[in-house]
């Protein structure tokens, strides 16, 4: 039976459709939405739970932040019998998106390092089809507005996306328009590598965050905003990845 390298778990504690989040303390938050709920080994600060929603096994494992991570840990879990994967969590946003929208990725522009080693041709990689119809459909089912589109994945937060220091805000800046010139509605850390990796491991993948910071100005979502809507986007992550 196989065992999972740095996760170390065998193929016969987890489901065939796994949610990947980047914040440990959501593995909490999302258990309690499960049935029969188990809380696996933890190994370098991942956590996973396996529990029953709508009467079907699902995974939930955090990473933390960023590409290689976020890509060690689908490939264990695709190399464990894993055949399905969202990947949920926080993002910035850009027109038409607004604060509190929920980003679903079609594609992804790779301006990170992870990528390269899996990818296959020429060809943008896109999310699953059946995934983001499932997702879609979920969203749309509770009123909730929502967005699908291009998202941007770097591995320098303080150099590319966000200014920490006044040297960096012409960096941030010019990625700032460029971005908005190819009408990318997201950024993150995790989408692209996730998307080309999912080609290659022949596994149905997509990403779907909330919109907490305005790529143009900054701003952040309130708190309470973002509780919220946190609690929906677990509730469309597990209802559209129990329908495919």
């Amino acid at each position: 039976m196989k065992t999972a390298w740095y996760l170390g778990h065998r193929e016969d504690e987890v489901a065939d459709r796994a949610i990947l989040i980047g914040d440990p303390d959501r593995i909490d938050r999302i258990a309690k939405l499960l049935d029969d709920v188990k809380f696996l080994t933890v190994r370098r600060g991942l956590r996973t739970i396996t529990g029953i929603f709508d009467e079907q096994q699902v995974t939930a494992v955090s990473f933390g932040m960023g590409a290689p991570i976020a890509t060690v840990v689908m490939h264990e879990l695709a190399n464990l019998g894993v055949k399905h994967f969202v990947r949920i969590g926080t993002a910035m946003y850009f027109p038409p998106a607004d604060a509190g929208n929920f980003l679903l990725s079609e594609s992804a522009l790779s301006f990170e390092g992870t990528s390269e080693p899996y990818t296959m041709g020429s060809k943008t990689p896109v999310a699953d089809h059946d995934l983001n119809k499932a997702l879609s459909e979920a969203v749309l089912h509770s009123g909730a507005r929502f967005h699908a589109g291009t998202y941007a994945t770097f591995d320098a937060f303080y150099r590319d996306m966000f200014a920490l220091e006044p040297e960096t805000v012409a960096r941030v800046s010019a990625n700032r328009e460029m971005l908005l010139s190819k009408g990318v509605i997201a950024t993150d850390m995790e989408t692209s590598a996730l998307l080309t990796a999912a080609r290659t491991l022949g596994v149905a993948f997509t990403s779907m965050c909330l919109g907490t910071v305005n790529g143009k100005t900054q701003e952040k979502l309130t708190a309470k905003l973002v509780q919220e809507g946190e609690a929906s986007l677990f509730n469309f992550a597990l209802s559209g990845i129990t329908n495919v």
